[in-house]
């Protein structure tokens, strides 16, 4: 079914035709900006035909807002080559959501909580142990990898780990865990070198800056209950979020990608374009460095998720069970056959009939959308909406940018945000600068630095690409 016209647009911008999904209210000279920052992004057709490619489709979802080099919430699909700067450096950034079972929302409110959660993410507690083995697993093969080798041993946090629960709930992550390489990039040899002694992982396990957050809530309002039991999800529900990606990973592919283009470019192309059939080398190395990443993407997101229950655990002084919904990347390319598809900023939102083995098959692939801190996530279903490239908006998408955030938003009560510093710590008195820091940076997050959630939601349910679930109402917000 084609999108009603009043919610879509048609724009060519650098000869190339781009098809929008605009949320409601969106101002005009918003959407121009982005599309002046799409057009900048996107190389020429006649660039494109000189690395023997060319850019099939192009799409923005309803969270599309500026960005340098690239504006989010773009979709594209391009025959014969690979784009890295439309992904850039957060490589692998996603969603992941878990249900706690037999846990109250009241329960939440035990300061307990705020103390173990500082300690576990901020303070040293992670206790995350990997052995050499693991972490080239997680780099080479995924979640799979690193949970074959768990049955051998683990200690620390990953020994408290139900191993069954987590095989099952493979079948509940986007690529079931795991993006397929050829190698591991020669950057990670040293961090992925084969032992079998147990270190305390620096990077893996933590959330990450920017935007990225953990957060603690509940299911105020169920749309859809046929898919809300398949998620193990009922009205009050207490619901762990977690939107982080593969951190210096995807940093280091995301560069090094950017200055080997460059170097390896002639005179007169477009360094941006590495080509299937002209770069084979380029070509490969980007594609094993970025499926690297995702994968320690998917690795950090289940130890963040992990690590939260601890804390949850540890406050309520007993063991708390939990199951996946659902973990998926939304800054990421996919290759089938020659078109590889670039989400930068963009849920893959399939259908019904695709998803193979998957509980969701007959459903709809979930779609993870958070809105702003305090503003919620809707759970959603895809459509798999071909005119949309099978995708959905990641998020509410910025309507101030962050130093406009820090001068003109408030930041909303009755949300308990925890950081690496408690701002009311009697060892912060006197230390008004690093107070007025702290309060800064929430500011950038606040509700109204973004668009409201529900007006980037309506416009893709009535463009037939997703269809409503559930929404969680924020409790409590973890945040780097």
């Amino acid at each position: 079914m084609n999108a009603p016209s009043f919610i879509c647009r048609t724009s060519n911008i650098a000869g190339h035709v781009i098809r929008s999904v605009v949320a409601h209210d969106e101002p005009e000279q918003s959407f121009s900006h982005s599309l002046a920052d799409l057009a900048s992004a996107l190389p020429s057709p006649e660039a494109l035909i000189q690395k023997k490619a060319s850019l099939r489709a192009v799409v923005t979802t309803p969270d599309f807002h500026p960005g340098k080099p690239v504006p989010v919430g773009v979709v594209a699909d391009l025959e014969g080559a690979v784009l890295p700067h439309m992904i850039g450096s957060d490589i692998g950034c996603g969603m992941r959501m878990v249900v706690l079972e037999d846990v109250a929302a009241d329960q939440l409110s035990t300061p307990f909580l705020d103390h173990h959660l500082r300690h576990l993410f901020f303070q040293g507690g992670r206790d995350i142990a990997l052995t050499g083995l693991d972490r080239h697993a997680i780099l080479r093969e995924g979640l799979p990898g690193l949970l074959d080798n768990l049955q051998r041993t683990s200690t620390g946090l990953l020994s408290k780990l139900d191993l069954s629960r987590a095989w099952v709930d493979l079948e509940r992550h986007s690529d079931n865990g795991v993006f397929s390489c050829e190698g591991i990039d020669p950057d990670f040899a040293d961090y992925a070198q084969v032992d079998d002694d147990h270190r305390r992982d620096a990077i893996l396990g933590t959330i990450g800056g920017g935007n990225h957050f953990v957060e603690l809530g509940y299911v105020d309002h169920v749309a859809d209950g046929a898919f809300a039991r398949t998620a193990g999800l009922k009205s009050g529900s207490v619901v762990l979020v977690v939107h982080s990606g593969s951190l210096d990973f995807g940093q280091r592919v995301g560069t090094a990608t950017k200055e080997r283009a460059r170097i390896a470019s002639r005179s007169g192309e477009d360094w941006r374009v590495l080509s299937m059939e002209m770069q084979p080398h380029l070509y490969r190395r980007y594609m094993d460095g970025h499926a690297n990443a995702v994968n320690a993407a998917f690795a950090n997101r289940f130890f963040i998720g992990l690590a939260a229950v601890e804390a949850l655990a540890r406050a309520l002084g007993r063991e708390v069970d939990h199951r996946l919904v659902y973990d998926a990347p939304h800054n990421t390319v996919w290759q089938n056959g020659n078109i590889v598809r670039h989400r930068k900023g963009a849920c893959p939102a399939r259908g019904v009939g695709v998803m193979a083995s998957s509980p969701y098959e007959w459903l709809g692939e979930p779609v993870i959308l958070p809105g702003s801190m305090g503003d919620g996530t809707w759970l959603l279903a895809g459509c798999g909406s071909s005119e949309f490239l099978e995708s959905a908006a990641h998020g509410a998408g910025r309507k101030l940018s962050r130093q406009e955030a820090r001068s003109k938003t408030n930041i909303g009560s009755g949300l308990r945000v925890i950081g690496p510093v408690d701002p009311r710590s009697p060892t912060l008195r006197g230390r008004q600068d690093i107070v007025a820091e702290i309060q800064a940076r929430l500011k950038e997050e606040a509700p109204a630095a973004y668009k409201p959630i529900d007006s980037v939601v309506a416009p893709m349910v009535d463009a037939d690409m997703i269809t409503k679930v559930a929404r969680i109402k924020p409790l409590i917000t973890v945040k780097g």
